[in-house]
């Protein structure tokens, strides 16, 4: 690559620091983005400038392939160069043989006589190339330069002309011989785009975008991302052949492609990079053909070294080679870091080498190379305790939680900061900054290499072994990394610590290092054992990534073998003497083989070693002189040079012969020692001389290390290459010939995607011919694990059926382009061409028949999504369209693909309101509840987390778009995990703030600890809430990938639906655009869209508006209101009136400039723009919005469920809405704080936070307008005690400090609706439980508040005005009865203060001048002059006296001496003397001509002393009754009557008075009221309905289990025969009832009256003829199904039939029907004849009919599908059950499960429970042979049961209820209750659990149901 990087510095003018020698010749730039931006849009050629302040290393590291964020304005691109003098050869383009059918095919008959056309061309073609050429000669073809051809192909591939380079100086200039641009097609989307085509005299250069990832990436690193799925696999295979018909159709070839030219993106959109440098090799192979045929021979020697050489043959020699010696550690190491794709100087993937010293002594304490440097670092207890932390984690998730939580040990082989710390010396300082620690700290860097040794946990790096740049410090506060003192210099160092890698201690353990870095010890067992589990290989990540940990060898690696030597060619002969023998002996041991590089592999045996005493003489006939002189000799062997202290003195340790590499030299050195003793009998028993060996010693050691290596050859480095000599043959080259090697290549392309994981040892530069005999290989033993969907188009490119050597016969390297030649028909076709692969009806490639349309979905994306001028709505409105025909016909596997691009416009700004209107509701419809919920729900919460920046953002607050939510979501996922977000734009804020935190439960405050006072702590309930916010913030992102594998759908209780009803009275387009709540063409341009049009860039100002979307959002709203009330009688007219009312979109100002629709829908274009406040307007109709949708979200959910989450939610959000210094200023420009304003202590003195709560009260004022007075009492106010509750610390903080303002602000709301009886009952609560607490915080001089004088005063005022409201509502007799100690503590704090004055000052003075730190807190002790003594914080004291001043004496003591007499003020205040003085004391100070004018406004009464004080200019204005106070009111005894002005402060809270006022009835209500009655609705709670709420209430969110205590709640008459089946729908607020009378009907689930009212049907369908036994809702269809023997489906909302299935058999009635969760559609029905049938109503027939091998089981009973849709089990007359899989009708389980008739079943995830005529209720696992658990009545069986949780609650006929746990528990049921006939009367025949509300639904023998808590 040197001389390509030459080239592009000298032509295009790029740095070479800048350029970088990529994969596969392709080279990598690191350029600047206004030179690229010049060189595409200016087509000018600039030099590249040099990026300032980069070094050579920084530069060097953003070229590196792992790295992917880069300095503002630099980029990569991809640079590949073709030489011109390369390209001069001859193409023909001759129509060659391959298929040319196009994919456009009009019909199938098209598509068969466009292969019978090829058929004849390819045979007509071939005949007369055999019997006319050889006698005719060869035709002139179409010859053209393949240069010329190459460019004028580049031009139509990549849509761009050629841009000419003159050699002097950069510039444009036309090229003589380019082809003129014309307008062309636009690029295929799947080919890499080109940036530019230049050209210069001698080069071509193609300049493409930087591929990040490329599909390698992928099966190496992310092999995860295409598990379990074969449709994505054929999915990237369908857009590469989209990219090769392209480029076949333009005349080029694609070259010889690899796994790496083929570029992905996360979401799996696939480019192909073509590989150009393909011409070039052809170049070469056209010069050997028109060379001399003398030549052949030698080209055929040469091919086969060549074949042999590039062959897998090389690394089993590099293997044996290592084995036996002939290479050195470190260069066999060097070898599998390659292999395995570590790249150097890549940080993040550099090569490793193993630590083998600890640098402690000299030359190092050798480590245990049998485990890993992370477990000898972290030691085994630590790795112990991750992994069993990670598994809990994981078993607790359920197997769905982050990525680092599944079971590992070991995290990474290297990381980055470990690479950076290693190379800190050598690394600029600002990469290291950057990198390891943001700020620079020398001195935290390993000084020396022992400290470095022992500090990482990972391994070490080459450089250690070989560069001593890595000790020399670049930075002056750095110093030199030490090395050990046993090494005088760095390059003593480096040499030493290679001989110790090389050494015998580390090669005889060093295979041990090889398996757990690289080899079988990375996974399965061994890996668990060794402690060497990796994360990166188990944590099946779908991110893509360019670096992670790749296991090369599955089998154990050969160990390295000793020293080794050759024997002798003639065997020692029996020894005569001792001596002889002894010299035979020594002989044979000194027989060491010195040069065993010569050696052949069959000569190489092991040495053998034989101990000392290995034989033993049984005679003592031996000369011992012999003896000793033949041990010293043995002794005196000796190798040359090596120490005596090394030499063993054991031959039991093998001897080594370790090789040091320095350069090309290379010393062998050997050493041996033994001794031997041999025992030998009598001088003539020579023949019985006896050989014994040593303990431990095996013969057959050299035979099994021989074995071993074998094994491991043949396992793990497959396919020996056959070698193939054919001499080469002089041949033109054609243009067909190319692009058949490129279906040729694309068959090897797909077997290396199947068997990754085993190709990982052939190098990236490997032959097409090499990888193919690989291949090949491969297939022959392993073809099963190639997807079953690619078997057959892998037979076809690489021709499997064909003998190989037949195949490759005509095969010749240096002229043949195609590996092999393809049969002219094969099966019937032509060869193999994309387009005859991509069509529709051929069969090669079975790719799914929604690929197509999926694929253009993609395309269109794509292209809209890069437009700049593209609108958001238009954008999702026209990609909604493509989405109908896709989801129809799409599989899970295909909803895997299309997903990533749904979530990624639900995560655009742009687009994500705009993609949850239009497509939430199909695609969530296809996924069904449980992947709904995974998948979607956090792009939701991300949109309901930032609605400020988004266009059309009110669309997500519609109720349409919310009751959609609830039913694609499910009721108890939808209140969980998003209702919380939902609610909080009522304040007007995004929850990634500090308040929203607070929301989800994650601020530090005091109502995430303690509890309520009340019954149903509101702290568990908060704490309880945290754990479902937290679940959804910690919600996984899959935008990088999707798979739906080893995932359930929920079960049928937990998937809801919107529950709209329209009656039939409703037109056909209304229900059209409003019950299903998405947009039709109509209503999509009557729509509001709020910067859709006329939008410019970053201006959303400009958005334009319309009434219109709102209207119909309420339209749906009102229809469904008015069918909910159309059939009550007179007497709820007023609730009517008030819901009609409600209907209002926004008001009067909100509604000026705005733009309404025309009578088409369209929008007018001549509207004038918005005005400079649309922002504004938008905000109001945002709150509108949400506001009503609250409203009919709280009418909609019922008392309980609107009580524990919409009414506590709503609570929260009252207390965010005083955070913070800014919500507690008083509004200025409204009434402001002054004498004028004084005497009206009850008059509005708002601060911004009341602005805020406005629409929170409005909405918790409609909750208790919708349920009566006890939701004020029996939930408003205990909330509001808990706020209040003194706390323990010594200061507040911000939360309960808003919680104050938050109380009092909602106290004061609250008794202005409460009626005088309840007040009076109530009051010494309120005193007791939220005045006094409240002023105990607010006049303690223990608390400061965190906004200090302003936060306390806001609280007074507050407190100040809740009192004067009580005193005006009780009367001034009842103020001295019950306000007397309330009154008392607040004037107390005056006197206090005087008191302790003097000692303030004091203590304060001293305070600044010790600590004089503002703000610290100094308690001190204070005793005040009465003796007692007060604990005090000097902060607080100053509060204190800034907030109670003269001015506050004077605001407070005189309107309520005024009020209640200044008699009475002298009994209830002591020191009213005090505060009389101060408020004398601001009096005077005010100006004489304000007083005046305050005198000419107050009644002369006032003006009158009383007691000797006159009160004038102490009151404000007053009514004209002389009876009233200072407050505006006239009392008359305990009636107050309020003036009918009224003021505002702002359009905000005129906007929310009209609200309010919308829904009490009237308009004319002052704000300032003291008293406003509460409008009666027809759902006010009373009665048994009042004692639910009330229970439920209390009871905590953490309680699961099922509460049964007969409270009858509603009875539904209008059955005259016995109800059959009950079903709950709709988010439980409807149900159908199936019953014996031939009818099905739909009643309501709302509350009305006390629990005696009986309900009538909503809707009654009468199409049944006999007897209706079954009913249930099919969710995903939105349809009911109910069956009388013959199926009915029907529309509950209009009650229309839809279709009717009859009994199949007329012999076999249907006895049995379930229908299967969604997003299944099926209807399975079970005959008389054991058969069942699965019937889908979208499509016309059967989809299934399976019999039921064992007839003799009975009738079938019952069906129950699994939640997951994957089995269903059928229970039998005879007690049998069956588990059958639904997908391919085999029969997994049958049993003989009950003695009597299978009653009724129901399944779970992997449960089944079952009931039977023999009185057992039985649950089972499905796959397990015994019951998990079993119960028996006593009494009589249980025919009726439901599952709720985990708990089954039964019925039986004797009306017993009972509840049993499916867990482990007692063998008995938990409760037992016998309904009363009060509650229930007749027989219990069915029942139905409403898992959300915890109800229960009853059907009796008489038709009635009822409904009981």
């Amino acid at each position: 690559m040197d001389w390509l990087i030459s080239c592009v510095h000298k032509d295009l003018g790029i740095d070479k620091e800048q350029l970088f020698a990529g994969d596969r010749w392709e080279l990598v730039a690191f350029v600047s983005l206004k030179w690229l931006a010049t060189l595409k849009e200016k087509k000018t050629l600039t030099n590249c400038p040099k990026p300032d302040g980069l070094s050579k290393t920084e530069i060097r590291t953003f070229l590196q392939r792992s790295v992917q964020k880069l300095p503002s304005g630099w980029t990569r691109v991809s640079i590949c160069g073709l030489r011109k003098n390369r390209l001069s050869y001859k193409l023909t383009c001759k129509p060659g043989l391959h298929g040319d059918i196009s994919n456009d095919c009009e019909s199938f008959c098209k598509f068969m006589q466009r292969v019978g056309t090829q058929n004849y061309r390819n045979l007509w073609g071939k005949a007369h190339e055999k019997y006319v050429q050889p006698y005719h000669g060869t035709f002139e073809k179409e010859s053209v330069q393949a240069l010329k051809l190459i460019k004028s192909a580049l031009q139509k591939v990549y849509g761009c002309p050629f841009i000419w380079l003159v050699s002097e100086a950069h510039g444009l200039s036309p090229a003589k011989d380019c082809i003129t641009a014309t307008p062309c097609e636009p690029p295929c989307p799947n080919i890499l785009r080109a940036d530019a085509l230049l050209e210069t005299d001698e080069m071509i250069y193609v300049v493409q975008p930087y591929a990040q990832y490329s599909l390698h990436d992928i099966v190496t690193y992310s092999p995860a991302k295409l598990a379990n799925s074969y449709a994505k696999v054929l999915f990237i295979l369908f857009q590469v052949l989209q990219a090769m018909r392209a480029c076949h159709q333009a005349g080029l070839s694609c070259g010889t492609l690899t796994l790496h030219n083929i570029i992905v993106d996360e979401k799996l959109c696939s480019q192909l990079r073509i590989n150009l440098t393909d011409y070039e090799r052809l170049e070469t192979e056209e010069s050997f053909c028109q060379g001399d045929q003398r030549d052949t021979g030698v080209a055929e020697i040469k091919t086969d070294e060549r074949l042999c050489a590039k062959c897998q043959a090389e690394l089993k020699m590099l293997v044996v080679d290592w084995v036996y010696g002939r290479i050195s550690n470190f260069h066999y190491l060097m070898e599998l870091n390659r292999l395995a794709g570590r790249r150097a100087g890549d940080p993040n993937y550099h090569p490793v080498l193993p630590w083998v010293v600890d640098f402690t002594v000299k030359n190092g304490k050798f480590r245990d190379l049998k485990k890993s440097k992370f477990r000898l670092n972290k030691g085994d207890k630590q790795l112990d305790f991750t992994y069993e932390m990670t598994k809990q984690a994981f078993a607790a998730g359920g197997g769905s939680v982050e990525h680092f939580h599944v079971p590992h040990h070991i995290s990474d082989v290297l990381s980055d900061i470990t690479y950076y710390v290693y190379t800190a010396r050598k690394t600029p300082k600002s990469v290291l900054c950057s990198h390891v620690r943001s700020q620079w700290e020398p001195n935290e860097y390993p000084a020396t290499m022992e400290r470095m040794q022992s500090w990482t946990p990972d391994e070490c790096i080459p450089e250690f072994y070989m560069d001593t740049d890595i000790f020399k410090s670049i930075h002056p506060d750095m110093p030199d990394l030490d090395i050990p003192p046993w090494c005088s210099s760095y390059e003593d160092f480096i040499s030493t610590h290679c001989m110790l890698l090389e050494s015998k201690e580390v090669s005889q353990d060093l295979h041990h290092w090889i398996d757990l870095t690289f080899g079988y010890k990375l996974t399965g067992k061994e890996a668990v054992k060794d402690k060497n589990v990796c994360l990166h290989l188990v944590d099946n990540h779908t991110n893509l990534t360019s670096f992670g940990v790749v296991q090369l060898f599955s089998q154990p690696h050969p160990q390295r073998l000793a020293g080794y030597s050759c024997r002798a060619p003639d065997g020692p002969s029996a020894a005569e003497s001792s001596f002889q023998s002894l010299q035979c002996c020594k002989n044979t041991f000194s027989g060491v083989h010195l040069n065993p590089l010569t050696d052949s592999l069959n000569e190489l045996v092991t040495e053998t070693a034989v101990f000392e005493d290995g034989c033993v003489s049984s005679k003592a006939g031996f000369v011992e002189d012999d003896l000793e002189q033949a041990t010293e000799a043995l002794d005196s062997i000796s190798i040359t040079g090596m120490p005596a202290e090394q030499t063993p003195t054991a031959l039991s340790s093998q001897a080594s012969a370790f090789t040091a590499f320095t350069g090309e030299s290379r010393s062998t050195t050997i050493r041996s020692s033994r001794r031997i003793k041999i025992g030998i009998q009598e001088q003539g028993d020579v023949d019985d001389l006896k050989l014994f060996l040593p303990d431990g010693f095996n013969p057959l050691q050299a035979l099994e290390e021989l074995e071993k290596m074998n094994s491991f050859l043949v396992k793990d480095i497959h396919a020996e290459v056959q070698q193939i000599r054919q001499p080469c043959q002089q041949s033109r080259l054609l243009l067909s010939e190319l692009l058949q090697r490129d279906m040729q290549a694309f068959g090897v392309l797909i077997v290396e995607i199947s068997f990754a994981s085993k190709l990982r040892t052939l190098k990236p530069e490997a032959t097409l011919l090499d990888r193919y005999l690989t291949v090949r290989k491969l297939c022959s033993g392993h073809m099963r694990e190639i997807p079953l969907p690619l078997q057959h188009v892998v037979e076809v490119l690489l021709q499997l059926h064909k003998d190989q050597k037949c195949l490759l016969q005509k095969y010749c390297p240096l002229s043949s382009v195609q590996l092999f030649e393809y049969e002219h028909i094969f099966e019937g076709l032509p060869p193999p061409s994309p387009e005859q692969m991509l069509s529709p009806y051929c069969s090669i490639i079975p790719f799914p028949p929604y690929f197509l349309s999926l694929y253009r979905f993609i395309v269109t994306y794509q292209q809209k999504t890069t437009e700049g001028d593209a609108q958001g709505r238009e954008v999702v409105a026209f990609l909604w369209q493509q989405l109908k025909s896709i989801l129809y016909e799409i599989t899970p596997e295909g909803q895997e693909i299309l997903l990533p691009f749904i979530l990624s416009l639900m995560s655009d700004e742009s687009t994500a309101v705009y993609a949850a209107w239009y497509l939430f509701e199909p695609i969530a419809q296809a996924l069904g509840p449980k992947n709904t919920n995974k998948y979607l729900l956090k792009p939701l919460v991300g949109l309901y987390e930032h609605p400020g920046y988004l266009p059309g953002r009110f669309y997500l607050y519609t109720d349409c778009f919310v009751a959609q939510l609830i039913m694609r979501l499910g009721l108890q996922a939808f209140l969980t995990n998003l209702l919380g977000h939902i609610l909080q734009v009522i304040i007007g804020f995004e929850s990634t703030t500090e308040e929203g935190k607070a929301l989800v439960g994650s601020a530090d405050d005091e109502e995430s600890v303690g509890g309520s006072p009340v019954s149903g702590s509101f702290g568990s309930d908060i704490k309880n809430d945290v754990k479902h916010s937290s679940s959804t913030l910690e919600l996984l992102d899959y935008s990088s990938g999707v798979s739906f594998s080893e995932q359930e759908y929920m079960t049928d209780g937990e998937d809801f639906q919107n529950g709209i009803y329209v009656s039939g009275s409703v037109q056909q387009q209304d229900q059209e655009s409003v019950s299903v709540g998405k947009l039709s063409d109509r209503s999509s341009a009557s729509e509001v869209s709020l910067g859709e049009d006329r939008l410019t860039d970053g201006d959303s100002g400009k958005e334009r508006s319309s009434l219109k979307s709102v209207d119909s959002s309420q339209d749906m709203k009102h229809s469904e209101n008015s069918s909910h009330g159309g059939e009550e009688t007179d007497e709820d007219d007023d609730t009517a009136t008030v819901r009609t009312d409600l209907t209002l979109s926004v008001n009067t100002d909100a509604s000026m400039d705005t733009v309404t629709a025309n009578a088409d829908g369209t929008v007018d274009e001549e509207e004038d723009e918005l005005h400079e406040d649309c922002e504004d307007k938008e905000q109001k109709i945002l709150l509108d919005s949400a506001c009503k949708m609250v409203q009919w979200l709280a009418a909609k959910l019922g008392p309980t469920v609107t009580s524990r989450y919409i009414a506590r939610n709503l609570l929260r959000l009252l207390t965010l809405c005083y955070i913070g210094p800014d919500k507690q200023q008083f509004i200025i420009g409204g009434e402001e704080i002054n004498l004028h304003n004084v005497g009206n202590i009850y008059d509005k003195r708002p601060v911004v936070g009341d602005q805020v709560s406005e629409p929170v009260l409005d909405c918790l004022m409609y909750v208790a307008y919708l349920y009566g007075e006890p939701v004020l009492t029996y939930q408003y106010l205990p909330y509001i005690s808990y706020l209040v509750a003194p706390t323990n610390s010594i200061r507040l903080n911000s939360r309960k400090e808003a919680g104050l303002l938050a109380a009092v602000t909602l106290t004061q709301k609250i008794i202005v609706y409460l009626s005088d009886t309840t007040l009076m009952d109530i009051l010494p609560k309120i005193n007791q439980d939220v005045l006094l607490p409240v002023l105990d915080i607010l006049t303690t001089p223990k608390l400061g508040f965190p906004n200090g004088f302003q936060g306390r005063t806001a609280l007074c005022v507050k407190t100040i005005s809740l009192m004067a409201l009580v005193c005006l509502r009780i009367g001034r007799e009842m103020v001295q009865q019950h306000m007397t100690e309330t009154l008392d503590q607040f004037f107390r704090v005056f006197s206090v203060l005087h008191c302790l004055r003097e000692e303030v000052t004091k203590l304060n003075a001293s305070n600044s001048s010790e600590n004089g730190g503002a703000g610290d807190s100094v308690f001190v002790e204070i005793s005040s002059p009465d003796g007692v003594t007060h604990t005090c914080d000097l902060s607080a004291l100053e509060e204190l006296e800034k907030v109670f001043n003269p001015e506050m004496a004077y605001s407070s003591y005189i309107p309520f001496s005024c009020l209640i007499g200044d008699s009475v003020m002298r009994k209830i205040v002591p020191e009213h003397e005090l505060v009389w003085k101060l408020a004398t004391l601001f009096q005077n100070s005010t100006t004489q001509k304000t007083l005046e004018s305050v005198h000419q406004q107050l009644p002369s009464y006032i003006l009158e002393p009383e007691n000797g004080r006159s009160f004038r200019a102490f009151s404000n204005s007053f009514g004209s009754d002389n009876q009233s106070g200072t407050f505006g009111s006239v009392l008359v005894g305990n009636r107050i009557q309020v003036p009918q002005d009224s003021r505002s402060a702002g359009s905000r809270a005129t906007h929310v008075k009209q609200r309010i006022n919308s829904f009490i009835g009237s308009t004319n209500q002052d704000d300032h009221a003291l008293k406003q009655e509460l409008p009666k609705s027809s759902r006010m709670l009373c009665g048994n309905w009042l004692a639910y709420w009330q229970y439920e209430i209390g009871l905590s969110q953490q309680d699961y289990h099922f509460h049964f205590h007969q409270i009858k709640l509603q009875s539904f008459v209008g059955h005259t025969g016995a109800t059959k089946c009950l079903t709950a729908v709709s988010g439980e607020d409807f149900f159908l009832s199936a019953s014996k009378d031939k009818t099905v009907r739909l009643w309501p689930l709302y509350n009305y009256g006390d629990g005696m009212k009986e309900i009538e049907p909503r809707y009654t369908y009468t199409e049944h003829r006999k007897s209706v036994f079954f009913v249930s809702h099919l969710e995903t269809l939105q349809q009911v199904v109910s069956c009388d023997g013959t199926v009915h489906l029907w529309d509950r909302f209009t009650g229309k039939t839809v279709q009717t299935y009859d009994a199949f058999d007329g012999k076999s009635p249907i006895t049995a029907l379930s229908t299967m969760a969604a997003p299944h559609t099926s209807i399975i029905v079970g005959s008389a004849d054991s058969v069942l049938r699965f019937i889908d109503p979208r499509k016309p027939g059967l989809q299934h009919e399976f019999k039921l091998a064992n007839t003799m089981a009975g009738l079938v009973r019952y069906l129950t599908v699994s939640p997951n849709g994957r089995t269903i089990s059928i229970g039998f007359s005879s007690g049998v059950i069956v588990l059958m899989d639904t997908r391919t009708g085999l029969i997994m389980r049958g049993w003989q499960a009950h003695e009597g008739d299978v009653l009724q079943m129901k399944a779970a995830d992997g449960i089944i429970v079952s009931s039977s005529s023999d009185h057992s209720l039985t649950v089972w696992k499905e796959m397990e042979q015994k019951p998990l658990r079993q119960y028996r009545s006593t009494s009589d069986p249980i025919h009726a049961f439901d599952l709720y949780g985990n708990e089954i609650v039964t019925g039986t006929v004797a009306n017993k209820i009972g509840l049993y746990s499916m867990s482990d528990g007692p063998n008995s049921p938990i409760s037992t209750n016998k309904l009363s006939t009060e509650n229930f009367r007749g027989t219990l025949t069915c029942l139905n659990v409403l898992p959300t509300k915890r109800l229960l639904l009853l059907g009796s023998e008489n038709g009635v149901v009822r409904l009981l808590a």
